[in-house]
């Protein structure tokens, strides 16, 4: 019988179903047969139906291995899919998250220059991560780079010690010099990590990315091998909305930081004034990210702008199917706006595959703005002056609801079917396996 392929993804989050990136993980992996194994590097507690072996790493091992010596990482298997936690686990991974959705928030460049720190000084190269690399032998190393100088060190580690490169990731901008700060510290490490990035390139037989003016623009700094990879998603059949709510319930979902949360804002005083006159229109609001009192204010009235914790992925699906607009936002602020530039958030998707119509205000340069512009997928608004006549436009004439829901998920159907670009990935992996396992 033939032996299953063996798959080893390194990446920063935990697999989880119900967070973003390990949302991202099972989307790609889903419908693959593999065996797969993970080395991750933030607390929390893997829950999917792909994944059973582990090695976790963190923070909070680096810090008591530079106080106590105490060990760098722990080996952990499970002998059925870790698809199902008790309550105490969903609560501890919950706190986790709202630890880190802090620091993200407030961008405190101090946290980041600390955890650099600890993981450059800490010895997380331990023979325990090396037995476990080792021991599983993947026949595909999988690891998304990120904009981290301990994660791509961890990447080249793994690439060295089983002497073969990997298949990368990058969805985000981490080498141009199209940035703002004017923190001095943020350039020299900006500089320090382009140079680490380019690095990584070398160590990539393939690189996949999100958006094709990422490759241009990449590819003006230097040669890597690189294919577009979108999140995927089920679009079989049409959608079937066909009524309005009264009033017409909005909903957003996922994290309020890099400045999101002034759009949603912004958002928030607009539908205010409209409903001056009876309720027209709702904003729901769905996060795990960390909230000030401040920021609770801003974000909730409990009529025309409603804030609530983040819910799992299950509910969230039929609270998508519930409302009548999913939408999409980014920031405006300038080092926002140029930080995710290049971007394209696989909430897109999310929002595409709730066959509802999809809203997007964001700077008119980003690029999963760009693409659902180009696609005519989305009610797109680029400035935030528009957002009032957009949304009087909306209430006006609500049949735009329903064009909308059938164009995004047109769009979907086009460009983001799963079993397409799962088999994709795995034609990919194959020739990969061609490459460097069938001549060892």
């Amino acid at each position: 019988m033939k032996r299953k392929k063996k798959i080893l993804i390194i990446s920063a989050e935990v697999w989880r179903d119900d967070t973003n990136g390990g949302n991202t993980l099972t989307n790609l992996f889903g419908g693959i047969d593999a065996e797969f194994a993970q080395v991750y590097c933030n607390p929390g507690t893997p829950n999917n139906k792909i994944c059973r072996k582990y090695f976790q790493m963190t923070d909070f091992m680096m810090l008591n291995n530079f106080f106590r010596r105490t060990p760098t990482g722990k080996i952990f298997e499970y002998t059925d899919f870790p698809a199902n936690l008790t309550l105490g686990d969903e609560r501890n991974t919950k706190k986790v998250e709202a630890f880190y959705s802090f620091f993200r928030t407030y961008r405190f460049g101090v946290f980041n220059l600390l955890r650099e720190f600890l993981w450059k000084t800490a010895n997380w190269k331990s023979d325990e991560l090396k037995r476990f690399i080792l021991d599983f032998n993947p026949d595909i190393i999988f690891a998304p780079l990120y904009g981290t100088h301990y994660m791509l060190r961890l990447d080249r580690y793994v690439s060295e010690l089983i002497n073969k490169k990997l298949i990368s990731f990058i969805s985000d901008d981490h080498y141009t010099l199209k940035q703002f700060s004017f923190s001095p510290f943020y350039w020299i490490d900006r500089f320090i990590l382009r140079h680490n990035v380019k690095r990584m390139f070398c160590y990539c037989d393939l690189v996949y990315v999100m958006t094709q003016k990422q490759i241009n623009e990449y590819k003006k700094y230097f040669y890597f091998n690189s294919k577009l990879l979108v999140k995927a998603g089920h679009f079989e059949g049409e959608t079937d909305k066909k009524k309005v709510k009264k009033p017409i319930l909005i909903v957003y979902a996922g994290n309020i930081f890099y400045g999101r949360w002034k759009t949603l804002s912004k958002m928030g005083d607009v539908i205010r004034k409209i409903n001056k006159d009876g309720i027209r229109l709702q904003l729901n609001i769905y996060t795990q990210s960390y909230t000030t009192s401040k920021l609770r204010y801003k974000l909730n009235d409990d009529e025309n702008i409603i804030l609530n914790r983040a819910v799992n992925q299950q509910n969230l699906t039929k609270i998508y199917h519930d409302c009548d607009i999913a939408l999409h936002v980014e920031s405006f602020d300038l080092k926002y706006k140029l930080l995710t530039r290049l971007s394209f958030s696989t909430k897109i998707i999310d929002c595409m595959q709730s066959g509802r119509a999809v809203m997007a205000i964001c700077w008119k340069e980003n690029a999963g703005y760009e693409y659902l512009k180009n696609e005519d997928a989305a009610i797109c608004i680029d400035n935030l002056d528009d957002i009032e006549v957009s949304l009087r436009n909306i209430v006006d004439n609500p049949d735009l609801i329903i064009e909308y829901s059938k164009k995004s998920w047109d769009c979907g159907k086009r460009n983001h079917q799963i079993k397409k670009i799962q088999k994709c990935i795995m034609d990919d992996f194959d020739d990969y396996i061609d490459k460097y396992c069938k001549k060892s």
